[in-house]
């Protein structure tokens, strides 16, 4: 059963879209910590270093603001933040990741255009006290521990939990930081409260804070003896509650708020390697210290059922989102509002063909946003096997910096554009689905247009002004295979990917294609309580030719690289104790070559910078505990 794309929950082979479901067993099994680590291991999905602004997520090489990221349903950052760091987010309470493939513009708005991914909290648990630990270490040195618990009593149901994550940084000296790994530190607590009004009706509150400390000691700079370190403080708030349920047989609610505050500040300081002195450095960017939040509400009623012909769900969005540190334009405050409606409709024409469509209308304070809309058809050719074709569309919209940024220096200068519109998204995609009882194969053959792209733009010569614009269009095209066996004992998944993107849509021909392998396995010995996991990604090379920030065309090239995860998880003693050890990235070859200019902003501190498409993390071993109780 999964619960993205429609307010009630569902058979995934019921759904309209491929959805990828990664369970916390799975996560356990690998000890992967965070929801970057997570979707380095999915298809399409990898995430690419960016010096200090973190790990990037990059969706079949087209950026990182075309996947909509979601804790249970509601927001967990602001759509028009320029960039966000999912190694920042911890795994502290999760029961699943589902990742669905496709445009859900209709149903969850902004960027929703290549796939969104939701993360699911746990369920509280039927006992009256329920505790979990997981204690794990790695040859990094580094230490995580997360605690969880839940208490039931009568109709009320409450959960916490909380980790701690260090990383002392190991590897390199002063003189040759190119081999140093960054100190880190992430402390992650959560609160879930959920009251049974009825059987199936339950109101809910959760609070969820993050607080990191990242030490990026930067790269010695070119013929001096100086580097420049950062010390990045960051601390995120997101509250979530409502009421959510059956109000009938057949009718689910769903009237959500959300709010979600995110900090971030940069202290700066210059090290001197020749005799190791530390000075504050003031210079201090507007990207130095960040404070956003956001309030969002959603009232959404669906009628889903097998045993009527038409369903429906319709829905009411509100959101506003404010830049609260930055007053760059002095006569326009830096905040963005819509306002959606939402309606989609399915329908069982006979026994074998289902049709679906959907439209949503957006009105916003800052930007227009044309009205998405979707139309789906499914017909069962047999008991075993579904066609599928989807068309939608979606859109990204402008970020606080492309709206309102302004930067002066006597060879650059940037200007806000209140005029800019969402980038628009058209997908068409067809599938076919082929499930048994033990077994899903499933081919997704998709093709994406893109328009009213933003790309920063030179539009005055003599003053040097340049200004985000829409101008820029795009084309994507791939084919997705995958197959699941599901066995009392064995679980195999296989997928592979070939996508091609072309940035100059005028030129036929001019696609750049890259290839992804990805390879699961779990084996349950049951006589001896043991798993043993397998996990592998091959991400192929990549090259193109496009235009940079700057709009000067330059060469980008990404080396193939293989990421492998090996582990062991046995029952301790007979008792719900189990210890695991496991190697990460056993090949060692997550060292990616290749830089890039960034194309989608510009700081006043990486002009004419590239920045490195990765880091080595290097082969490491790991050992954890887990007990439930």
């Amino acid at each position: 059963m999964v619960s993205t794309g429609q307010t009630d929950k569902i058979s995934r082979n019921q759904s309209f879209h491929n959805i990828q479901v990664i369970t916390a067993d799975e996560i356990d099994l690998f000890n992967f910590q965070t929801i970057s680590e997570v979707l380095q291991y999915s298809l399409n999905n990898f995430s690419v270093y960016g010096g200090k602004e973190g790990y990037i997520l990059n969706y079949a090489g087209t950026g990182r603001k075309n996947v909509r990221i979601l804790l249970n349903g509601l927001p967990m950052y602001q759509t028009s933040i320029d960039n966000f760091d999912l190694s920042k987010i911890g795994l502290t309470e999760i029961e699943r990741i589902e990742i669905l493939i496709g445009s859900t513009g209709v149903y969850y708005g902004a960027n929703a255009v290549f796939a969104t991914v939701n993360i699911i909290t746990l369920e509280p648990s039927s006992q009256l006290i329920h505790v979990r630990t997981n204690i794990n270490s790695s040859s990094n040195g580094d230490l995580n521990a997360v605690a969880k618990g839940t208490v039931n009593f009568g109709r009320h149901s409450a959960g916490f939990g909380i980790g701690q994550y260090f990383f002392s940084g190991v590897g390199g000296t002063d003189s040759f930081r190119v081999s140093q790994w960054k100190p880190r530190l992430r402390t992650q607590m959560e609160f879930n409260y959920k009251y049974r009004i009825l059987s199936d009706l339950n109101a809910f509150f959760s609070a969820v804070h993050i607080s990191s400390r990242t030490q990026d000691r930067g790269y010695p700079v070119p013929n001096t003896l100086r580097a420049y370190d950062v010390d990045q403080r960051v601390n995120q708030s997101i509250f979530h509650g409502g009421i959510v349920g059956k109000i009938s047989k057949y009718h689910t609610i769903d009237f959500s708020h959300s709010f979600t505050r995110y900090h971030l500040n940069n202290d700066k300081t210059v090290k001197i390697l020749s005799d190791l002195a530390v000075y504050k450095n003031e210079d201090r960017s507007a990207f130095d210290r960040l404070k956003y939040d956001e309030y969002y509400n959603h009232f959404k009623i669906s009628k889903i059922s097998d045993k009527h012909k038409f369903n429906y769900e319709a829905g009411l969005e509100f959101s506003h989102q404010r830049d609260q540190e930055r007053s760059i334009l002095s006569t326009v405050k830096t905040n963005i509002t819509q306002i959606s409606v939402l309606a989609s409709a399915n329908y069982k024409t006979s026994e074998n063909l289902s049709l679906r469509s959907g439209i949503r209308y957006t009105s916003s304070n800052k930007f227009n946003t044309k009205p998405l809309y979707e139309l789906g058809l499914k017909y069962r050719m047999s008991e075993a096997a579904d066609f599928i074709a989807n068309y939608a569309t979606g859109y990204r919209t402008p970020t606080f910096n492309e709206m309102f940024y302004t930067f002066e220096n006597p060879d650059l200068n940037i200007t806000g554009n209140l005029k800019l519109q969402s980038e628009i998204f058209n997908r068409f995609a067809t599938t076919l689905r082929i499930k048994s009882d033990k077994a899903l194969f499933y081919t997704n053959l998709f093709w994406v247009n893109s328009t009213n792209g933003i790309q920063l733009s030179l539009i005055d010569p003599d003053i040097q002004l340049y200004q985000f614009v829409n101008v820029r269009s795009s084309k994507l095209i791939g084919q997705n295979v995958n197959i699941v066996h599901y066995g009392d004992n064995l679980r195999l998944e296989f997928s592979v990917s070939n996508n091609g993107i072309n940035q100059y849509p005028e030129e036929v021909g001019s696609y750049y294609f890259s290839q992804q392998l990805l390879f699961k396995t779990f084996y349950n010995f049951k006589k001896v309580n043991t798993t043993v996991g397998f996990i592998s990604k091959y991400q192929g090379k990549h090259l193109e030719t496009r235009e940079n920030a700057l709009g000067e065309i330059e060469d980008f090239k990404q080396g193939g690289f293989w990421l492998v995860d090996f582990s062991v998880r046995t029952q301790l003693f007979d008792k719900p104790i189990y210890a695991q050890i496991g190697i990460k990235n056993l090949t060692n070859t997550l060292n990616v070559g290749g830089s890039y200019l960034a194309l989608d902003r510009i700081s006043d501190e990486n002009i004419n910078n590239k920045i490195p498409i990765s880091i080595d993390y290097g082969r490491r071993i790991w050992f954890s505990v887990i007990t439930t109780f």
